[in-house]
């Protein structure tokens, strides 16, 4: 939904209270003082079992979880000592001695009590608890801390009132650009436990998280400038499967990987080739050189395919028709070098045409979520045909709405774009006809962290004003709440969703701060059809499947709201992918 919650926002960035153990301890201020880690097979093992074991720390040992302790630097403690372990004997010995440091927890009185609501995901402590790695005593210890952990907020985590996250405390280093190889490993610990314990979609990454921690040491600790970390943190976040995951904030090793200029044209992958669809820079000479249409299969001399093979691993995304929808933007029509050197295809010819790139700074790309700004938000097609565009809708509108549609037989609701109010309790009870429920979702757990349940599904309030037919249009731009809005007004048997996958990024956001000044969100609720189906990389449920056509960008035409206005006007509605031919009848 990334419904910014103030709360949450505020709670992330809290600032560091003057008797803190994160101020009192000043230690490793100025580095962590570990500079290289020779990685070997043993020390992955050493490492990895450290990354699980402070994180589970963190989150369930109540002299942590109070902030006794600066935990960033008892890290920074411990891991010369780990990295010496020659084998698992020594590794757990040095472990356990870590851990006796931090005292023995009282006893848990209401540990045992079971959280309510049907169990969507349980927790993982990895190797910790399984008796293959660690000795048996200091297994006996961990699942003692585990039975009588911290079962409220601490200072490193809260819940905000909608259930989601609030990461606590967690101190960015900005001056560390390139961090350390401590302060490295620091970065790849929080964000792996955060995901662990407080991630609700971390089944649907499509590969283990215990195996992402092993995988991911010898790439942290062997970085070897400020771009490989970013990029290395950036890898990391994409394997999480969100869209609302990525690296925000102008992060400038980043910047300069895809270089300061940018083509001043629009593309997007269409039957499966990158296509030009229009432009950002007015210049006549660009709309002489370059014709929607056209197809691009070559960038300054690389292959599209190539490219896009090599750049998936950095465009973090829920699904892979919303990578694609990132890729032209944000990576492959960006360069280091001011020209663009372009093969395109158009009408079965080739040809190389070359043009000037922008600064990114100066790129007007607001036209990619609202292609006619100058149109109004709501307006007649024709006397049976509304049409809403979200992105400019406003509540103080709806009585004008309703006013300007009362005799159509149907309206479009073009959901192409991000809605600029929360519609669906607002505009959502105008076009329900029933008390169908829409939703329920998971949420975590502070007294269990990785745990998640899920409530009971919610509906909206019918106002049965509106009869007529609803059709909504989606596609991968069509993000968080954008899908949440779609799946509250689908509930209705009068909608009619169209359109391609969507985003899939749903449920409110938690903001992330990382070492060397990176900051992130993920998707902290988990959000759910009311028959459990996801939303999160699926995107929403779709009707009649259907997405433009290279002929139909060269004709000019938006084949999906053509789609959208004969279904009003009474075609029969195919529930299933939309071929060409139909579209030309």
């Amino acid at each position: 939904m990334k419904r910014i919650s103030l709360l949450i926002l505020l709670l992330s960035l809290v600032c560091v209270h003057a008797g803190s153990a994160q101020v009192k301890d000043t230690t490793y201020n100025a580095g962590s003082k570990i500079d290289t880690i020779l990685i070997s097979k043993q020390q992955v093992v050493n490492l990895t079992v450290l990354g699980q074991l402070w994180g589970f720390l963190k989150y369930h040992h109540p002299e942590v979880t109070g902030g006794k302790y600066n935990w960033d630097f008892e890290l920074f403690r411990i891991i010369p000592k780990v990295v010496k372990a020659a084998n698992n004997i020594e590794l757990s010995n040095v472990l356990e001695k870590w851990v006796d440091s931090f005292g023995v927890p009282p006893v848990c009185a209401d540990c045992n009590v079971k959280e309510t609501g049907e169990v969507k995901l349980k927790p993982d402590y990895g190797s910790l608890l399984t008796n293959k790695v660690l000795s048996a005593s200091l297994t006996k210890k961990l699942t003692y801390i585990l039975n009588n952990r911290s079962t409220g907020p601490g200072y490193y985590i809260k819940m905000a009132e909608n259930g989601n996250p609030a990461f606590l405390h967690e101190l960015p280093y900005s001056k560390f650009i390139y961090p350390d190889a401590g302060y490295r490993l620091l970065c790849l610990y929080r964000y792996w436990n955060m995901i662990n314990y407080f991630y609700p979609y971390k089944y649907l990454a499509g590969e283990n998280w215990n195996n992402v921690l092993a995988d991911c040491i010898p790439k942290f600790a062997l970085a070897a400038n400020a771009q490989d970390y970013a990029l290395n943190t950036l890898a990391l976040i994409a394997r999480i499967h969100d869209t609302h995951a990525n690296i925000y904030g102008g992060n400038k090793a980043i910047a300069v990987f895809r270089g300061k200029y940018a083509a001043p044209i629009q593309a997007r992958f269409i039957e499966d080739k990158l296509v030009v669809t229009g432009y950002y820079d007015t210049a006549t000479y660009i709309r002489q050189l370059i014709k929607p249409g056209d197809i691009i299969g070559r960038i300054n001399g690389q292959k599209v395919a190539d490219l896009v093979k090599k750049l998936l691993p950095y465009t973090p995304a829920s699904n892979y028709p919303t990578q694609l929808r990132d890729l032209p933007r944000i990576n492959l029509l960006r360069s280091k070098e001011m020209n663009f050197a372009l093969d395109i295809t158009r009408n079965g010819r080739h040809q190389e045409v070359k043009i000037a790139g922008v600064s990114v700074t100066k790129l007007n790309n607001s036209i990619d979520q609202d292609p006619d700004p100058k149109s109004p938000g709501f307006y007649l097609i024709n006397r049976n045909i509304g049409y809403l565009f979200p992105g400019k809708y406003h509540d103080k509108d709806l009585h004008a709405i309703k006013i300007l549609f009362n005799n159509t037989k149907g309206i479009i609701i073009d959901m192409r774009c991000y809605p600029s109010e929360f519609m669906p309790f607002s505009f959502g009870p105008y076009i329900k006809t029933n008390n169908t429920p829409f939703v329920k979702f998971a949420s975590g757990s502070l007294k269990q962290p990785g745990l998640f349940t899920i409530s009971q599904p919610i509906a909206i309030n019918p106002g049965n004003e509106y009869k007529g037919k609803v059709v909504v249009i989606v596609n991968a731009q069509s993000q968080s709440q954008a899908e949440y809005t779609t799946m509250a007004f689908q509930s209705s048997p009068n909608v009619t969703v169209i359109g391609s996958q969507t985003a899939g990024a749903d449920g409110d956001i938690s903001f992330v701060t990382l070492p060397g000044g990176i900051l992130s969100y993920i998707s902290g609720l988990g959000v759910y059809y009311p028959d459990g189906t996801e939303t999160q990389r699926k995107g929403v449920k779709i009707d009649v499947k259907i997405e433009p056509t290279i002929a139909g960008i060269k004709a000019g035409k938006d084949e999906l709201l053509d789609k959208a206005k004969a279904i009003i006007m009474g075609s029969r509605i195919v529930r299933k992918s939309v071929s060409p031919e139909v579209l030309k009848k």
